[in-house]
Parts: C-alpha cells; structure tokens; sequence
C-alpha cells in the first residue's frame, strides 16, 4: 500500500474515487500458496525404538517401480528447469521481443512503449518490435499477451484500464489481471488534460462545467473506449461537475482527437502527450490540468485546483508486464533494464516533454503489491 499512497500523492488523487460511479462488479480471488511436492519424512519405530535415518533398511530402487517413478520424474524435471533459468536469462533475448500495445498507434501509451522499445533494443542488442492490437477496450491486445507462451519474447504495455477499470468493470473478462500475468516494470505516472473544440464558448474549466450543465446530454466527450481511463476521467469530471455528458467511445485517443479537432466532440480528457501539439499550434484549448502542480511544457494552463475545482482529481500509469510463467530471471533482467532506460536524462526529457513523470519501481513483486492495491 505504501508504493500505491505514494502515488496517490504525487498525482494529486485519492484512492477510492474511481467508484463513485462505478461500483466493482466482482472481485480478483487470491493466488493460494503452492503445495509442497516432496511427501513428509515420517519416523518409523520398530520394536518400540525410533530408527534414525541413517540405520533405516535401504529400500531396492527399481527402474519398473511405478511409485518412484512418480515421484523422482517431477523432481527431475524442476531441477533441470531451475538449472536451465539462469543460462536462458543470460542468453535472452535471441531473437525478437514483441510490446504489444492493446490501443491505436500515436497516442500517448504507444509514445512510452516505442521510447522504451528504442532504448531495450539498444540495451540488449536485439530488437524490441511494438505492435499496435487495439479493440475491445483493451481486451483484445491484452488477452493476446495472456495466452502468449510465457518465455519473455511477448509483453504487454499495462495500465490503469487493462489491469484495474476493465476487473472493476467488466464481470468477465478474457483473462485475470492477476493471475494471467507476470508483472515486470512501471515506467510513468500522468496527469490529464481537459481540452475542449476552439468552439466551445467556456475559457475556463468552472465556465466549461457551467456550460456543461446548462446544456445536459449535448455535450460530447471522447475516450478510447468503454471503461478506458479516459472515460473514467470524463465520467468523474461530470459527476465532480454535477452535469450529464454524452460518451462517444473510439478505439483509440488519436481517433477521438481527430474527431475533437473537427468539431464532432466538444471535450476529451486525454493525457497531455496526445493533444500537446495542437494546443500550442491554437487548434484547440486546454482548460486545465490534473495533478498538484502546472506542467512545463503548458505554463500557462492552470491546475484543476486553481481553476476552482478541487475535488476533479484523476491520474493514470503506465508499465509493462509478461504473461504469468515467464522465467523470474528474464521478468528480473527486463525489469533491471527498463529502469536502466528509464534512468537516462534523455529518456526523462522526452517523457517530461509529454507531461509524463518517469516513475519505476523497485522490484517486479513491489508493481504485482501495487497493482494489487490499485484493484482493492
């Protein structure tokens, strides 16, 4: 809980706050502990005297006797297995690495799996390929990862809508969001932007809101999908706002941006990276930003707080995972070299020019607590 908080507190939003419109409709069971495989060592007494190990009748080991081949053939095969990690981890990758991006390309998540993919191929000497599966919500690109063979060469980029809203949202879904997964890395931590069509007669966020209510349903906003983040930031805007809004889902930000940029929707609440050139080219107006602080690159947006609206607090993050039985070893070498990527000033800059915050995290176990934390 104390990585999550922490979060919490950077964003500038508080846990919880993503219910108020949507209640969980079921809830991820927990991963029960394994089982022992080798069977208990009892004392065997003969004559009333316990017979210590070493004095014990040796017993004749048969190459036919079923039961201990039942037995020594699973301990066999988990000891040539934990023999064989290290020497896979060390040769890993050998050929090449698939991100899959469960949304459209140029958005903002496929900014930060291409800069990551860039700088793991430079680092492994092997290419990382991202690939675009959008569709479904996520759901489509994310089940592809799930059932991908658990060897490190498919992985997912995660977030907030793949492994917290759609468990929250969605009573079945095609794969666990915990159990179908092998957590590897968190790379950034975003605000979101409210941007609105030059159109839109509000200057400020408290005159958007205003407006938004004097004009219940006819005010559209764009997301990338049903329970994407996106919708979720429009959703919890509207109820901090007290006003009725008309969903309009797409299958990725860039599409809804097209569509922003045409007058067709009013509004989106969108990460700063998608609509940031167009906001400073005039073409559309951001109205304020989530998050404590005003953002470098949009010096003249102010926060939410100091538009008048205090209680619009919403944030969202970004990393990657494997599906579930992929080697410890590789989940830990490709968690040790996204955070080295994430390390570098030039890596930093970029994000920090897209209004993200490079935010990592220690261990591969510390982002499956935390994502944990993020579904409770």
């Amino acid at each position: 809980m104390q990585a999550a908080d922490h979060r919490h507190e950077v964003l500038g939003r508080e846990p919880g706050l993503l219910h108020a419109k949507f209640d969980r409709l079921d809830r991820v069971g927990q991963l029960h502990g394994s089982v022992n495989p080798l069977p208990r060592l009892h004392e065997r007494r003969q004559d009333g005297q316990s017979l210590a190990l070493g004095r014990a009748r040796p017993r004749r080991i048969s190459a036919h006797n079923p039961r201990m081949t039942r037995t020594l053939l699973p301990l066999a095969a988990l000891f040539l297995a934990a023999a064989a990690a290290p020497a896979f981890a060390q040769d890993y990758p050998s050929h090449p690495v698939k991100i899959i991006v469960p949304y459209t390309a140029d958005g903002s998540s496929d900014f930060v799996a291409r800069t990551v993919a860039t700088r793991l191929t430079e680092r492994f000497k092997q290419s990382f390929v991202v690939e675009n599966k959008p569709g479904g919500n996520a759901q489509i690109g994310t089940e592809f990862v799930a059932k991908a063979a658990p060897d490190g060469y498919t992985l997912l980029l995660m977030g907030l809508t793949t492994h917290v809203t759609a468990p929250a949202l969605y009573k079945k879904l095609p794969y666990d969001a915990v159990k179908d997964f092998a957590p590897v890395a968190r790379a950034v931590d975003s605000p979101v932007a409210v941007v609105v069509h030059p159109d839109v007669p509000a200057k400020t966020l408290r005159e958007f809101a205003d407006w938004a209510r004097a004009n219940p349903g006819k005010v559209n906003y764009g997301s990338a999908g049903v329970g994407n983040t996106l919708h979720l930031a429009g959703e919890l805007f509207a109820i901090t706002a007290g006003a009725q809004m008309t969903h309009v889902p797409y299958k990725g930000a860039s599409q809804a941006l097209t569509d922003l940029l045409g007058g067709r929707i009013q509004v989106m609440f969108d990460l700063p990276q998608t609509p940031l050139p167009n906001i400073q080219a005039g073409k559309l107006r951001a109205l304020a930003v989530t998050g404590n602080e005003r953002l470098a690159m949009l010096p003249n947006v102010p926060t939410v707080a100091e538009a008048g609206m205090p209680d619009f607090k919403f944030g969202t993050w970004i990393g990657f995972t494997a599906p579930a039985g992929t080697p410890a070893p590789v989940v830990a070498r490709l968690h040790a070299e996204i955070n080295k990527a994430l390390a570098e000033p030039e890596v930093r800059e970029a994000f920090g020019k897209m209004a993200m915050t490079v935010a990592p995290i220690e261990s591969p176990e510390a982002l499956a607590r935390f994502i944990g934390a993020e579904i409770e």
